[in-house]
């Protein structure tokens, strides 16, 4: 049988799964701003990309647990960014 949670053991696991998303979320900002202004190569690239995908999937996993529709959409909008950013141009370019 699931054991009730007190409203003070809620709100600190809402804050505590609040803070692993803000985390989370930070970790994926610097890999792309890594990916964005030093354009890493070879091993380098390895690591930004693999902390960026381990940190897009737990930001959208901490968005799941907090049953928050915007913060999900926010770290799914990362995404097109990324395609933005890896697109190879207009003709016109």
């Amino acid at each position: 049988m699931k054991k009730l949670k007190t409203l003070a053991e809620l709100e600190r696991d809402d804050l505590r799964w609040k803070i692993l998303f803000t985390c989370f979320v930070l970790v994926l900002a610097g890999a792309f701003l890594d990916h964005l202004f030093r354009a890493p190569h070879g091993k380098e690239a390895v690591w930004c990309y693999s902390v960026g995908a381990i940190a897009f999937l737990g930001a959208l996993w901490a968005a799941h647990v907090l049953r928050d529709g915007a913060r999900k959409d926010g770290v799914l909008e990362s995404l097109d960014l990324l395609v933005e950013d890896l697109s190879i141009g207009d003709w016109g370019d």
